[in-house]
This record gives structure tokens, sequence and C-alpha cells, in this order.
């Protein structure tokens, strides 16, 4: 059945995307950081559950990321060139059905699988959620449309720990699965009931294997889209070691509890969120290229800092100050290095916004265990933590000033 029923669509530069289709955009944003961050205090018990080590229950996390990864890679140019819709609702539903398997999961390999399959759909709706919005608005508008769905879907991550810190404590990891299977159904009637196809037949690329090694060729060619992937690739990596390695950095090295935990990390998203509304508000008068540069600086100079405060084993309150920089500079991060990066692709906006992410979620999956595999091999958890972070963060800086110096040139 096909819904009839659309919300007015505006086209060019300057377009409004109407409010309802922005916030269920939102929604769809929201997918990633609530599969990720509602459970992430449940870490531990569910690896007493499922007899994991701490490396063995972050591979949950790394298979939900290569299928969020392969989901965006395929899905993306193939939405170029057979539309946005039918594919959107496909990725919806299959994402109901992949939450509610995790959450009657009875083994790892289960998990494992249910969890991968998780990433595919979520991908899947990720990368149309940024197609869509590449379809609907161009250059700063673009640029502070991302920051809108940063601001909205931020609230995922503000709300996401804290509930799930009080659902494991209350019914344990399983019940977020659930309370995730819940909040899924609730997007896929959204995105069926208001998500218009955006992407005309007559705008469409041809079908097949050779227009995605074309459209891949072309982008990789543009070394201003490289930079400014690279910067939002390896933003998104920084702030993900953080996020793999809190949960067991904070509650066991540095003794917090899994709602203590929780606060922790809805505080740092908060600063995000704060953040993201100021880009918002700015990046109209200023552009999306200064402030990515600043943004950019911040994050380094930040993670240089919790370099040396773990080196030097400090309090844990130095370490806390330090993540809350990270973190909130995400907000300014992801919507311009992403709006830079996507104002490159001209119609191949599904291809641009797939190598995006795939390569966001490829390197994340790839870091998830990392920092626990060095703590195994000896290194102090904060160091191992902070020298991935460091690392990261050098490639994400030289790819945006590389793209940058592009720019200048043009």
């Amino acid at each position: 059945m096909t819904n009839t029923t659309r919300p007015a669509v505006a086209s060019g530069p300057k377009a409004v995307i109407p409010p309802i289709i922005l916030g269920v955009l939102a929604l769809v944003s929201a997918v990633e950081p609530l599969s990720i961050n509602m459970y992430l205090s449940g870490l531990p018990a569910l690896g007493r559950d499922l007899d994991l080590s701490q490396a063995g229950a972050q591979l949950t996390l790394t298979f939900f990321l290569a299928g969020m990864a392969i989901g965006q890679l395929v899905t993306g140019p193939l939405s170029d060139a057979r539309g946005r819709r039918g594919l959107f609702l496909a990725g919806v539903v299959l994402l109901v059905l992949a939450t509610a398997a995790s959450a009657l999961a009875t083994h790892a390999w289960i998990l494992f699988a249910s969890r991968f399959v998780m990433g595919l759909a979520g991908g899947t709706a990720v990368v149309l959620a940024r197609a869509v919005a590449g379809d609907l608005a161009k250059g700063p508008e673009l640029a502070r449309v991302f920051s809108l769905l940063m601001l909205l879907g931020g609230l995922a991550p503000v709300i996401g720990p804290v509930l799930g810190g009080l659902i494991v404590d209350g019914v344990g990891w399983r019940g977020v699965f659930w309370v995730l299977a819940g909040l899924n159904l609730l997007m896929a009637a959204a995105v069926w009931r208001f998500i218009p196809e955006t992407l005309p037949a007559g705008n469409r690329s041809t079908g097949g294997l050779r227009p995605l090694l074309a459209a891949m060729g072309g982008l990789l060619r543009d070394r201003a889209y490289v930079g400014f992937t690279l910067g939002f690739i390896f933003s998104f990596s920084t702030m993900f070691a953080y996020v793999s390695a809190s949960p067991f950095i904070l509650q066991e090295y540095y003794g917090f509890t899994p709602v203590q935990f929780s606060v922790i990390f809805a505080v740092n998203t908060t600063g995000m969120f704060l953040v993201a509304l100021t880009n918002a508000r700015l990046v109209r008068r200023v552009g999306p290229l200064p402030l990515a540069k600043i943004g950019n600086a911040v994050l380094l100079a930040a993670v240089v800092y919790l370099v040396v405060a773990a080196l030097l084993d400090a309090s844990r309150w130095f370490i806390l100050a330090g993540l809350f920089v990270v973190v909130a500079s995400m907000g300014v991060n992801f919507a311009n290095n992403s709006a830079l990066a996507i104002s490159r692709a001209g119609k191949v906006t599904g291809s641009a916004s797939a190598f995006m992410g795939s390569g966001q979620f490829i390197m994340a999956g790839l870091l998830s265990p990392l920092v626990g595999l060095a703590a195994a091999a000896g290194m102090s958890q904060p160091v191992a933590m902070t020298v991935v972070m460091l690392v990261t963060a050098v490639i994400a800086a030289a790819g945006v000033w590389g793209g940058a110096r592009v720019l200048g040139r043009e």
C-alpha cells in the first residue's frame, strides 16, 4: 500500500526542509547512537551472561559497526539508481526484526549475528537519511540541516545512556533491546508515513557495479572530498575509541557505578548537543569551513591533554574534563565535515554518503576491541585509549586542513 499524503518538498540550495521530514530524519539519525549508547553500561553484565571477555563483549559493537559499514556502502549507491523510499522502508522493517532477535539471543554467536543484521539495517536507514537531506539542501543550508539533525537526534545519546543504565540496573541488558525494538517500530511507521521519494527517476544513475566503481573513483579523485571525509571518519573514530572503552575504564578502572557512568556519558553528550546548537546558529554567517577548522583544532588539543593526563595517572576528574571537550567538539566536526564532503558529490549524493558512513563504521569497528586488547597486553587502559584517540585525531585534522587547502586553490 502506498501512502499518498506527502509533505511538500522544496528544492534548491536555500530550500527549507519541512519540519516533519526533519523530525523523522532526526529520529532515524538516532538509530546509531541509541543502538550503541543504551546498552554500553550493560556490556560487563552481557559478557558475564554469555561467557565473554572484555574484548569479546566489545565484539557486539564490532559486528554492529561492520553491518553499518556494509549496509551504507551497498545501499547508498543502490539508492542513487533505484531511489530512496523503497530501500528506506525495507531497512527500517528489518531493523525492528533484528533488534527483537538481539533481545532474545541466548548464545554469543546469535547476538553477534543479530547485531550484524541490526547494523546492516541501521546503515541502510542512516545513509538514506543523509542522502534525503542531501537531495533537499546544499551548501551552508546542508551544514545547518546536519547541525539540526545532530541537535534533534542528539537527544538520543543524552537520554539513552541514562535510560539504558536504569534499564540494565532494573531488568538487565536484554531489556534495552526490547525498548529499542519498540522505538524502531515507531521510526518505521514514521518513515512510511512522512518520507517521500526525494530522488526523481530522471535524476537517478544507472544501477550496477560499473557505475558504483565510477562514482567511487570520481569521488576518490576529488582531494577536497577525500580530505573532509577523512576528517569526518577519524573525528568519529576518536570519539568511538572513548565510547567503546569507557564502560570498562570509567566503571572498572575509575570506580564509577553503571548509573554514574550513564550520567557522565549523558553530560558529555549534552556538551555535543549544545555545541551543535551553536553551530547551527553560526554556520550561515561564518560558513562550514572555518568552523570545521576550529572544531578539529579543539579536538586535537583536547586529545593531547588527555594523553598527558593519562601518562601522569592524573585524577579521574582531569580525564573527565578532557573527555567532555572531545565529545563536545563533535557538535562542530560531524556536521561541517560531512556537509563539506557531501557538497562535493554532485549527482551521487548516496554514494558519497555511503563512502563516508562505511569508512566511519569500518574504522570504528576496528578500533572497538583495540583498547581492550592493548589493556590485556599490559598497557594501562586510559593510556591505551588516549593513544588511539591521538592517532585518529591527527589524521582527522590532516584531512580537514588538506581539504581546506584544495578549496583555497579553487
